[in-house]
């Protein structure tokens, strides 16, 4: 089995019944490859604006570039919210490490988008851009396949959170719950099984 992306995967852990057997098909038969992602463009604009230490301007210049009316109609928003966390402190850019969170036969890729110093300290950012609100729930699990699939691998001191953009809210894990990992890993030998016997 291929590594699996976080979003994926938390996406399986969250259905209940038999959405899950329909998400893992989905994966398997790599029909998630056959829909273009529709945040893809404004994650990949913000992560150049930082990588090339430019501007949020060129947001403002990529944002007059869109044709499609979806996204003409809800990447302002995303921009908006964004630059409100650029304005609630110092930021500064850093490339983030790429990770592996391994639950038993399951591997599941781990990536943030953003290295980002903020007002002095390093964080690791998963960047949440879905119109629905992000439940305590998805925010738990991607809490916790963050700080498993960067733990040895970020540098001491390192913040792992997850940034509802359009809110430009930072969440931080407060306590971390041991007992999460037990149902991942459950989760996991679940998702294995169904995908083994399609």
């Amino acid at each position: 089995m291929d590594k699996i992306s976080m979003t994926y995967f938390v996406d399986f852990v969250l259905k209940a019944g038999t959405p899950k057997l329909t998400g893992v098909r989905e994966i398997k038969e790599r029909k998630d490859e056959l829909f273009t992602d529709f945040y893809r463009q404004i994650r990949e604009a913000i992560i150049d604006m930082h990588r090339g230490n430019k501007n949020d301007r060129v947001l403002d210049d990529f944002l007059a570039a869109q044709t499609d009316e979806r996204r003409r109609r809800i990447y302002p928003g995303i921009v908006a919210g964004y630059r409100k966390l650029l304005a609630s402190g110092k930021v500064t850019w850093f490339d983030p490490p790429v990770g592996t969170c391994q639950l038993g036969d399951v591997s599941i890729n781990v990536n943030p988008e953003l290295g980002l110093v903020i007002d002095g300290k390093p964080h690791l950012v998963k960047m949440y851009f879905r119109g629905e609100s992000l439940s305590a729930k998805r925010l738990t699990v991607m809490l916790n396949l963050l700080t498993n699939g960067m733990d040895g691998i970020a540098a001491p001191g390192t913040s792992f959170a997850v940034l509802d953009v359009r809110k430009a809210k930072l969440h931080a894990p407060k306590v971390p719950n041991p007992r999460l990992n037990t149902l991942l890993r459950g989760e996991a030998a679940s998702f294995a099984t169904i995908y083994a016997s399609l």
